[in-house]
């Protein structure tokens, strides 16, 4: 399987069989409706991607960004919390799959499971299964103790906001939650989009020797970004 990170929080997840997309931030509605215009182009348009399903993982912008959802093929699946389904609907999606907090939902080989997240509004992190592998999404999300309970599932990798602003955590949060939940391998992640809302993640990847940055409009296998870490 493979990785891209796309911006943000967004990721594109490849396994050859089936392609996801969770959070795809891609247009530039963010600036429209806040001038906060985007630091990078976006890889690909949505009217352009073939794929099997869409997660969105909250009800702001550059997670569920109306302008991409209304271009995407509505024959994929969209999966998204339960605040998300009228904005879902107003944008004709009618394949959608809603997930509270431990409902799990398998799209080819890929098993996802809502779990908890700490924003400003209803949001979701996500829990990913695949092959044996165990992929951990925070999304936006504030420190609590409950994060701290995804230690259990004993992640492989764990991808962290760390932009510390409107309702996320910041680096030294970041590192403290990847430190107790202890993956294989941590990803910092959403930064990079907005020059007001961003951080430098070399401050996150300088204290955690199992840690990755990935670069945009890469794709990385899941094994080249463990690297042999145990």
């Amino acid at each position: 399987m493979k990785i891209n990170w796309i911006g943000q929080s967004g990721y594109l997840l490849d396994d050859g069989e089936t392609r996801i997309l969770i959070d795809p931030y891609l247009s530039d509605i963010v600036n429209k409706v806040a001038n906060r215009p985007r630091m990078v182009d976006p890889l690909f348009m949505a009217k352009d991607f073939k794929g099997d399903a869409i997660i969105c993982t909250h009800d702001h912008l550059d997670h569920l960004d109306p302008e991409a959802i209304k271009d995407f093929d509505k024959k994929m699946l969209f999966i998204a919390p339960l605040s998300c389904e009228q904005k879902l609907k107003e944008l004709e999606c009618n394949n959608i799959a809603l997930l509270n907090i431990g409902d799990s939902i398998e799209v080819g080989k890929f098993n996802f499971t809502a779990v908890f997240a700490n924003h400003s509004i209803e949001a979701i992190g996500v829990l990913l299964e695949w092959d044996g592998y165990i992929l951990y999404f925070t999304s936006d999300t504030l420190y609590h103790k409950k994060l701290e309970d995804m230690r259990k599932y004993k992640p492989d990798i764990m991808f962290v906001c760390i932009n510390g602003k409107l309702g996320n955590m910041n680096v030294e949060e970041a590192v403290e939650l990847t430190e107790i939940v202890n993956p294989r391998v941590g990803i910092p992640s959403h930064y990079g989009m907005f020059e007001s809302n961003t951080e430098n993640p070399g401050k996150y990847t300088s204290k955690l020797k199992n840690s990755f940055e990935m670069e945009q409009n890469k794709f990385y296998h899941i094994n080249e970004i463990l690297g042999g870490r145990k």
